[in-house]
């Protein structure tokens, strides 16, 4: 039996969810989580299969959602749910690793047949996705480390870097580098430069027109 971990942003996803994946034979609801942080903390106490990662929460951009989660346990196969249906943005999950993306349209139906996917091991809603990925052009923060694109993401929210340190158990130090890294890797000086190409590429929800 498939045990799965259930991330979830709003009650109503929650109850859903829940319900679907409990009325299938071959699949667990292990455990539910409400934040990443505590997702994180019970994929380390215990193995799961797979996790379900609901990220209509209100609280962060469901990038960094996902990349908090795949740098602390990288081999997860991630199902993302109720993303932005925006090409732009589904494309960076994909090139992140996601295993099955789904967009805040999707259906109940479309939610269990992307949950037997990957608990079978196969991905889920990735292929026309998957294509467009790989023909369209390579992006200067594509360079970056998972760890590098984690901080970034946290940066161009205003973060300072020690609540960046205190968020990731690192030292400030070790933030420091991290941002002087970054911003040699995508060739800008400040962060106001990097907040403006997050906005210009789609790395947070909250594009400028």
């Amino acid at each position: 039996m498939k045990e799965i971990l259930l991330v979830y942003g709003h009650a109503l996803s929650r109850h859903m969810v829940s319900d679907l994946i409990q009325a299938e034979r071959a699949m667990c609801l292990a455990d539910e989580a409400a934040s990443v942080h505590e997702a994180i903390t019970k994929s380390r106490q215990r193995k799961f299969d797979m996790v379900v990662l609901d990220i209509s929460g209100p609280e962060k951009n469901g990038l960094e959602i996902f990349c908090d989660f795949k740098q602390a346990s990288p081999g997860m196969p991630v199902l993302v749910i109720n993303g932005s249906d925006q090409i732009a943005r589904i494309v960076h999950f994909i090139r992140l690793g996601c295993d099955g993306y789904l967009p805040y349209t999707a259906t109940s139906k479309q939610v269990i047949l992307a949950i037997r996917a990957l608990a079978s091991g196969q991905h889920y809603g990735m292929l026309n996705m998957g294509d467009i990925a790989e023909k369209s052009s390579r992006m200067p923060h594509e360079c970056l480390s998972m760890r590098e694109l984690q901080i970034l993401l946290k940066l161009i929210k205003g973060q300072p870097v020690n609540a960046v340190a205190e968020e990731l158990s690192i030292a400030p130090s070790s933030v420091s580098v991290f941002r002087s890294k970054i911003l040699k890797k995508m060739r800008v000086s400040n962060n106001a430069a990097l907040i403006h190409y997050a906005l210009d590429h789609y790395l947070t929800p909250y594009r400028q027109h």
